[in-house]
């Protein structure tokens, strides 16, 4: 049976693709202003954030995992593939930090260090759905309310 620290990070994941798999190719490119992310650039910054704190945190779990360029506008097939692999990485990172009770450079608890993590890539769904609106892509209920009501299944 998974820690809660386990079953909270997929169901995180579990989220992310739930909006990702809802978005259109087209809105991909969607954005609230000209100089900021579009949809497609925020899930690509969640994964280098990922592999940032994997590289920083826990390096043997890194393996051959690879940021985005800066400025890169992936499919969603690509960063689903990208975040399904950093899903595992981090989910493995978790499990020694909580097995060992402590988190390598990290003041916090492993579970301060969840905190931080679902707190970010919320942070990032939330502005998706900001330049999804500004894009005018209409999402369908189902998606936009499955992300907050997913939590409790």
């Amino acid at each position: 049976m998974p820690s809660d620290i386990l079953e909270a990070w997929k169901k995180n994941c579990e989220v992310n693709y739930l909006l990702l798999d809802g978005i259109p190719a087209k809105a991909m490119a969607d954005q609230y202003t000209p100089r900021t992310r579009t949809v497609a650039a925020q899930f690509a910054h969640v994964h280098n954030v990922r592999i940032y704190q994997l590289k920083h945190r826990a390096p043997k779990r890194l393996g051959s995992l690879k940021t985005f360029e800066r400025g890169a506008q992936p499919t969603g097939a690509q960063l689903k593939k990208a975040l399904k692999v950093s899903d595992k990485a981090v989910a493995s990172m978790l499990a020694e930090f909580e097995a060992a009770g402590k988190v390598r450079g990290w003041k916090g608890s492993p579970v301060s260090y969840l905190g931080y993590f679902l707190a970010h890539e919320g942070h990032h769904r939330a502005l998706t759905l900001v330049c999804l609106r500004f894009g005018g892509t209409k999402m369908p209920d189902s998606i936009k309310y499955g992300i907050w009501d997913a939590w409790r299944k």
